[in-house]
């Protein structure tokens, strides 16, 4: 069957099937404990309410369900919950609330799954060429890791590392795999790890979706709910000011820019953030959901606030589990928050139970933490240190300043960074402030909005990780920021246009102008993730791509699953093997997490000796290297210099698969009986 079709396929039967793990569990708790005045509700508000409370608690529960006993465990409770839904509609189809008109909404969820689809799977151009997103880039490690769960439970084996043994991946925020891995499982032959995350980040824009309009409903009281929770939606079209460097940098470096974002410290564009890391805006989500939790308890009894605080408990335990970065910033925010409820006398009540939050937290999420901490990925360093949000268009000149210069430098170019990097919400924050001043303390969901973007204008702009080369505490901390100023713009958006908000002609204007150029930015940045690898790399790319797929899916369909399969892991991150590999590496960087770096070194530059050879006579050698790192399938490509040799060596072995671009082969002391006729 054409790729295309096959992912499509895939794809669809994966968000045909997520509900079980993000929309059932949300209903039963919901309905169950009334969290939302969740029986008082339309369907529609219902079904969005439950899509909320699942991600804030579908990650933990099926963490603790997956890791305590099984992945085919969480799949029974998932399928029970399903069955528990079904009954309470009908239970309940006589009572239920009239429905609110819902077609706005379907078709926006329709449409954005079409438009996903589209942009994340693989196209196939003819018979013989097939090109991948560029967001797969980063696909490569959460498919790799989904497919490892899928195979070895939870947590799973390192699928990139096996020095002998199977060795466990903890050191690694994994909660969102999980979900995805339990459709892979669900979806049998239909749905792989790579159509689960897909349809994963389908189902995430549509709770970012939900999240909003029910925000708004919450925060407003439900005047003009539907109208401004459509302007709420359509803002998440709109991003920075990006288009106008990267238009002036498409040619820098070698062929166009497949990420626009990479022209800066980054605040990444929604749909980009959706494509690249969902697991870290459902860490958003799960946050805003436990604060949203809190405010439902404000004027509730005892017994109800210390109920719904325990899943505003558990929402930040997900999204510990989902987002690190993300949960650093709402642990923060969590407790400035308290303290300030506890110096107003009004709330004062709803002190303990948000400590009581906390603890559950702690104690849901212990093992997980303490399986995290124990990794030794950081290689000794410091996670977060202290430095001033980079600038790219200055910092060439700073190259060889002090660290306090560059410092200096960098914080009086923050306005004009932020400027590019907000756009139109940038000039938002300034119009809202000046509209809401009077009460912005009395009102309490202005004021935790307030301290929100605080704490995220605080760490963005003066901390940074050291984990990996990109500063992606930087990067994410600045999400729940996004949200409260996409929240701000709904208030402008929809008080200038019924005239509540007075502002100039001229403020129309530059609002217009930013609004546009923000949706410039991600129209040219979907285009470059869709179509950069065909207009940088050509057809010669697109044949080699579809050589690998075909090459994998051989392997996936014919080998054990057992098995170790090895590409030359001595240049960069190959793509393919992790998109469509779902076997065991010996060594691979793709999910190099918790090896020290020498040990990494080591075992890469002593496996990558296989594929440097030049001259080889026959299999001896080769062999003797497979079973030293345990390795059973070699996958040799064209760029490889153990290719040259590929004539001899197919004279003594046949192929598994071969083409013009890859060859599959058996070696080791698995050998022969890997063997096909």
């Amino acid at each position: 069957m054409n790729f295309t079709w096959q992912d499509v396929i895939g794809t669809s039967a994966g968000i045909a099937l997520f509900p079980l793990v993000l929309l059932f569990p949300g209903y039963i708790c919901g309905w169950v404990f009334d969290l939302f005045e969740f029986k008082r509700r339309l369907l529609t508000t219902r079904l969005a309410i439950s899509v909320l409370l699942s991600v804030a608690v579908s990650p933990i529960l099926y963490y603790l369900i997956s890791s305590l006993l099984s992945l085919n465990a969480a799949l029974i409770v998932s399928l029970l919950m399903a069955i528990t839904f079904v009954a309470l509609l009908i239970y309940e189809k006589t009572s239920l609330p009239q429905v609110r008109p819902w077609r706005p909404f379907f078709w926006v969820m329709l449409g954005w799954s079409l438009f996903a689809i589209f942009s994340l799977v693989d196209l196939q151009w003819g018979n013989r060429q097939l090109y991948f997103s560029v967001a797969s880039l980063d696909h490569t490690t959460r498919v790799s890791i989904i497919d490892a769960m899928t195979r070895s439970g939870v947590p799973p084996v390192n699928p990139s590392y096996y020095p002998g043994r199977p060795v466990k991946l903890t050191f690694l925020y994994f909660f969102w795999y999980i979900l995805c891995s339990m459709t892979d499982i669900a979806g049998g032959q239909l749905v792989n790890a790579r159509s689960a995350l897909i349809a994963s980040i389908i189902w995430c824009g549509i709770a970012l979706m939900a999240l909003i309009a029910f925000y708004l409903r919450q925060r407003d009281g439900g005047v003009g709910f539907l109208r401004r929770a459509m302007f709420g939606i359509a803002l998440l079209s709109v991003s920075g000011l990006d288009v106008l460097p990267a238009i002036a940098l498409m040619r820098y470096g070698n062929g166009a820019l497949g990420d626009l974002e990479h022209w800066n410290e980054q605040i990444t564009a929604w749909i980009g953030s959706l494509f690249w890391v969902p697991h870290h805006v459902a860490g958003l989500i799960a946050g805003i959901v436990g604060i949203l939790l809190a405010h439902s308890a404000r004027g509730q009894s005892r017994t109800k606030q210390y109920v719904t605080l325990t899943f505003s408990g558990m929402a930040f335990a997900s999204a510990l589990g989902l987002s690190v970065w993300v949960t650093l910033l709402f642990v923060i925010f969590w407790g400035l928050w308290i303290l300030f409820v506890f110096l107003q006398k009004e709330h004062r009540s709803l002190t303990l139970p948000m400590i009581f939050a906390g603890v559950i937290a702690f104690l849901l999420a212990g093992t997980f933490l303490l399986g995290l901490l124990s990794g030794s990925g950081g290689g000794g360093t410091t996670p977060v240190v202290f430095d001033v949000r980079s600038f790219r268009l200055a910092d060439p000149f700073l190259a060889n300043s002090s660290f306090l210069w560059k410092s200096l430098v960098r914080l009086a170019l923050l306005p004009i960074n932020y400027f590019f990097e907000l756009g139109f919400f940038f000039l938002v924050a300034f119009l809202w402030f000046k509209k809401n001043k009077a009460d912005l303390y009395s009102d309490p969901y202005k004021f935790t909005e307030i301290l929100l973007l605080a704490v995220s204008f605080i760490l963005g702009t003066f901390a940074r990780s050291t984990l990996i080369e990109n500063n992606d505490l930087g990067w994410r901390v600045w999400l729940p920021g996004q949200f409260v100023l996409l929240i701000w713009g709904v208030d402008a958006v929809d008080g200038i246009l019924n005239a509540s908000w007075v502002v100039s002609p001229r403020t129309k204007y530059n609002l217009v102008l930013l609004a546009a150029l923000g949706i410039s930015t991600t129209v040219l940045d979907v285009t470059l993730l869709r179509f950069a690898y065909y207009f940088s790399f050509g057809s010669e790319a697109g044949r080699q791509i579809y050589s690998a797929r075909q090459a994998y899916t051989m392997i996936n369909e014919t080998m054990p699953e057992d098995v170790i399969v090895q590409y030359n892991p001595s240049g960069t991150i190959n793509r393919p093997s992790g998109l469509y590999g779902m076997r065991q590496s010996a060594i691979s960087d793709r999910t190099a997490y918790g090896i020290p770096a020498d040990v990494y070194s080591a075992k890469a530059a002593a496996v990558g000796e296989i594929f440097k050879m030049e001259n080889v006579q026959n299999w001896d050698l080769l062999d003797a290297l497979c079973s030293e790192h345990f390795i059973d399938v070699i996958v040799i490509v064209d760029s490889d210099l153990l290719w040259r040799s590929l004539g001899l060596l197919e004279k003594q072995r046949p192929a598994l698969y071969a083409d013009d671009y890859t060859s599959v082969f058996t070696c080791g002391t698995r050998a022969s009986p890997l063997l096909t006729p």
